[in-house]
């Protein structure tokens, strides 16, 4: 039986005698007009082509070339590794099937040169390689400053896998380590050498962190919590020279300060892997030169990702590659696609923090009907800017948290109209939708894009879960949404009705809430109790709420378990930690709920009062009430769908809220005029 080889990573030759591979049909029509394609790159963009070709063509004559020693990997997730967040599997990349796609070949070796006359590569050894098509993602390289002393033992670039590998064993002797950079790699990498207690200075030539996404106020934010890593900042300089005799010793920076320091790390941007494309006198800028279908100057050559340069732009995140790369397998099949540029979403994971940017946010031109909305939380740190242009979403930032970013994407993409009592809305509490932007991702425009990062509509989600993929990780699989950055899982798990998991505690919470509205209805439904005509005959239960002294006990306990609770209703809301878990302080705000209703039947005898008691009876009972219902849905929230679950659970909770401010005012006034008068 004759074996058919497969070259892995590292030109490893494994013997496959799988039958689907040995008793493979005959390449079709589309098959051999298409030809053998040939991939220069296997980082993430390249290996996407890859993958939107095999959907296309399972039987595709393709092979990819890599220039690293390692299997592909995703690059985007390199700080993490460094950081210790994750492991090296967790960074590959999926592999074609050799069963389901057998004409796929990966082949470790450079290419030295690119004849695009003869339609042939030509790699290191000198091995050539035919082709029909040509696609090149090579992506780009770290920019390396024209600074004296650059090339001094101890400076580190951080681009890829040997970069990191060689960081991760500086770390263990590196005593003061400067980055050079404060966009997104230069915070990643620096938060992640702190790990061993390292000393990290960062230097930032621009006046602010992270200055193509973020504005003044929300890099300040990041300022702050970079700082409070004990990473020391230094903004508005830069390098000018690395100091050393051979190995670096320290670094003069632009005000003349020598700082001392033993490694320096560059991630001071990245500049565009062309010189191959033009040797082969491809057209160039920036980038290599391509059109709407991601060709370029010469016949069967294609160029996608940070190489390339469409429509006089460049893009250094990798969800503009995975477009151009489905738009590039496109055009090889006949296809009709064009591409037409990117909307440049950032939503990150800096330094532990949830970063937004979208559109239009820093070095805004001034234009009439141009309006900036701002929300800021200084006491939970968070911090939210909308640019509006004729009543349109021109730009959002945001610093924090923030649940309806998927929604303002939408808005920004679908160019939604945005009515000025919404403005009024996010001025107020920093959302533009009562609901919130999660709770009705089913009601979405099917061209609603849910997985940005992957450009996953809503409309291929909900076929895919019609068609049976009805968990979060078969949803993944089936449509590749959420396996780039992860923040559309919550929404995947809306669209699959998967069950949220059950809160901690939930069966205390239960009883505890059961039994206080249980105490409700009793309360409710026995009239006030009567005073006996002897007082040789008194009843234990009039002996309590008709006693003075009773009375005053029950009172002021009442009054400090209320105290109690509201103090403790501000626990999420001002992330008191002393305060303990959120689920133990939970289950204690119910258990006070209980007990405060028992106290009020041996405070009042069940009697409403009249005047400003009755309204305090009401408003006691009002929050019980709400609060007990409140609690009930928490605790059976997971035998609800996720998105009816999270907006029961608001409702009732505001509800809670709402009726609860008033009580403060009315006791304390009870208080008053029961002892002054």
């Amino acid at each position: 039986m004759q074996a058919v080889q497969h070259y892995l990573p590292g030109d490893h030759v494994v013997e496959d005698t799988c039958e689907s591979a040995l008793h493979m049909s005959k390449p079709s029509a589309d098959v051999e007009r298409l030809g053998r394609v040939l991939v220069i790159g296997s980082g993430p963009v390249g290996m996407r082509f890859v993958d939107e070709l095999l959907r296309r063509h399972a039987d595709a004559r393709i092979e990819v070339f890599s220039n690293e020693p390692y299997a592909p990997y995703n690059r985007v997730q390199l700080s993490t590794l460094l950081a210790g967040e994750s492991s090296l599997d967790s960074l590959k990349l999926p592999f074609p099937c050799p069963k389901k796609n057998p004409n796929f070949r990966f082949t470790t070796a450079s290419i030295s040169n690119i004849n695009t006359t003869e339609k042939v590569i030509t790699d290191v050894r000198g091995n050539t390689h035919n082709y029909d098509h040509l696609v090149i993602a090579t992506g780009a390289r770290a920019h390396v400053p024209n600074i004296e002393g650059v090339d001094r033992q101890g400076v580190y670039t951080f681009r890829n896998m040997k970069d990191t590998q060689a960081l991760y064993s500086r770390l263990v002797s590196a005593r003061h380590l400067v980055v050079v950079g404060g966009g997104v790699l230069g915070l990643e990498a620096a938060k992640g050498l702190t790990r061993l207690n390292t000393r990290v200075t960062l230097i930032q030539q621009s006046g602010r962190l992270m200055n193509r996404q973020l504005d003044d106020t929300a890099a300040d934010l990041l300022l702050e919590k970079v700082k409070a890593l004990g990473i020391e900042v230094i903004t508005n300089s830069g390098v000018r020279e690395v100091l050393g005799n051979g190995r670096v010793s320290g670094i003069r920076i632009r005000s003349g300060e020598i700082i001392e320091c033993d490694t320096v790390l560059l991630c001071a941007g990245i500049r565009p892997n062309i010189d191959m494309a033009r040797e082969a006198r491809l057209k160039v800028g920036v980038g290599i030169l391509v059109d709407d279908q991601l060709r370029t100057s010469a016949e069967h050559v294609f160029a996608i990702g940070e190489c390339c340069e469409h429509g006089g732009l460049t893009y250094g995140l990798v969800s503009p590659g995975f477009e151009q790369a489905a738009v590039a397998a496109d055009a090889l099949c006949q296809g009709s696609a064009s591409y037409r540029g990117s909307t440049t979403v950032s939503r990150l994971k800096v330094v532990g923090e949830d970063v937004v940017s979208l559109g239009e946010v820093t070095d805004l031109a001034q234009r009439p009907m141009q309006r900036e909305i701002q929300y800021h939380s200084a006491r939970r740190s968070v911090y939210r800017k909308l640019v509006v242009y004729k009543g349109r979403l021109q730009g959002v930032v945001g610093f924090g948290g923030w649940d309806d970013f998927q929604r303002l994407q939408e808005a920004y993409q679908s160019g939604r109209r945005i009515w000025p009592w919404q403005w009024v809305l996010f001025w107020l509490c920093g959302r533009l939708w009562l609901l919130g932007g999660q709770s009705d991702v089913k009601q979405w425009p099917a061209s609603a894009v849910v997985c940005q990062c992957n450009q996953v509509t809503q409309g291929e989600l909900v076929q895919a879960v019609a068609a049976g993929t009805n968990t979060v990780s078969s949803l993944r699989v089936a449509t590749r949404a959420g396996t780039v950055c992860g923040s559309c899982k919550p929404l995947l798990s809306q669209l699959t009705d998967s069950k949220i998991e059950k809160a901690s505690g939930w069966q205390t919470l239960l009883i505890s809430c059961g039994l206080a509205f249980a105490m409700l209805l009793t309360w409710l439904s026995i009239p006030g109790a009567s005073v006996t005509d002897s007082v040789q005959v008194t009843h234990w239960f009039e002996k309590i709420w008709n006693d003075k002294f009773w009375k005053q006990v029950t009172g002021f306990t009442l009054a400090g378990l209320v105290a109690l609770g509201m103090i403790m209703s501000l626990r999420k809301r001002m992330n008191w930690r002393w305060l303990g878990p959120f689920f133990a302080w939970r289950l204690l705000h119910a258990m006070i709920g209980v007990t405060s209703a028992g106290l009020l039947m041996f405070h009042t005898g069940f009697h409403t009062g009249e005047n400003l008691n009755q309204m305090l009876m009401m408003c006691f009972l009002l929050v019980l009430g709400m609060g007990a219902l409140a609690g009930l849905v928490t605790s059976l929230g997971h035998k609800l769908s996720p998105n009816r679950s999270a907006s029961v659970q608001r409702f009732w909770n505001y509800l809670h809220i709402l009726v609860a401010w008033p009580l403060p005012v009315l006791l304390i006034t009870h208080i008053v005029t029961v002892y002054y008068f």
